[in-house]
């Protein structure tokens, strides 16, 4: 088995989250004195997965896994969610700017994005990144053909080799299109699980070809989209604009579909 990260051939792969599991820890909270907890993860069609964990698939060494997030995921968690997450009043401190004209389903939905200081915004878009990249990873080892296509492509090995530099060498993002983090707020979230005790998590392949793929990642309060095209600044920001429609005006409104049904 081939870790993705260092790439070498290993008897065993540690079983990599996808979605960090602080989200899972901190969001669940600690079991009450009849063993329920705070919040339950769902994910439509796959009566697989547990309630109280998040998937993790066959992708990296111990070691590897183990560097990823003492590298990227040891201080995101205050950084993106207040400490006391079942205290509402405490979500409204952080500092969000709301995106306007952002709709789900026809109707106007919460997104913003965090106001960070340019090393902030380094440790978010790496921590994106990183999320992004195990989606990507997981897809291709579930066959879902833009993502094995896209990895098995020439682009795709410089995006992959220049994402794993800049995760665990911590070298500039060079040939890698940034990932954007989007919060929604606890209070909206259950329009999209239709329940109020659980938390959405999914992952999906974003754009209808290989040259407009991107990659979506929807785990509690929080959206993830990552462009894989390739050019300038300006075709940078076209492309994550009809990511960001695809995602927020059609994917989530999927998801939500997808939840009522299960």
């Amino acid at each position: 088995m081939i870790c993705i990260a260092c790439g070498e051939e290993k008897e065993k792969l540690a079983k990599s989250h996808i979605v960090p599991n602080f989200v899972r820890k901190r969001l669940t909270g600690e079991p009450d004195n009849k063993g329920n907890k705070k919040f339950k993860f769902k994910w439509g069609g796959r009566e697989d997965l547990p309630k109280q964990d998040l998937p993790k698939p066959y992708l990296m060494c111990k070691k590897c896994d183990n560097d990823l997030g003492a590298k990227v995921e040891r201080d995101i968690a205050p950084f993106i969610m207040p400490d006391k997450v079942d205290d509402m009043a405490s979500w409204d401190k952080l500092d969000i700017d709301t995106l306007d004209n952002v709709r789900v389903s026809g109707a106007p939905f919460h997104v913003g994005k965090y106001v960070c200081s340019n090393n902030e915004k380094s440790m978010l878009n790496k921590f994106s990144i990183s999320v992004a990249w195990r989606a990507l990873h997981a897809m291709a080892k579930d066959e879902r053909p833009l993502s094995k296509k896209f990895l098995d492509s020439e682009r795709g090995v410089k995006v992959n080799n220049a994402a794993i530099n800049h995760i665990f060498n911590d070298e500039p993002p060079y040939d890698l299109y940034g990932a954007t983090l989007y919060y929604l707020r606890p209070s909206p979230v259950p329009f999209i699980t239709n329940q109020i005790d659980e938390y959405p998590f999914a992952w999906v392949e974003l754009g209808g070809n290989q040259s407009d793929l991107g990659i979506g990642v929807i785990f509690g309060c929080w959206v993830i989209i990552w462009p894989l095209g390739n050019g300038g600044m300006s075709e940078y920001f076209d492309h994550l604009d009809r990511l960001e429609k695809e995602c927020f005006e059609s994917w989530l409104f999927q998801v939500r579909s997808e939840l009522a049904n299960a």
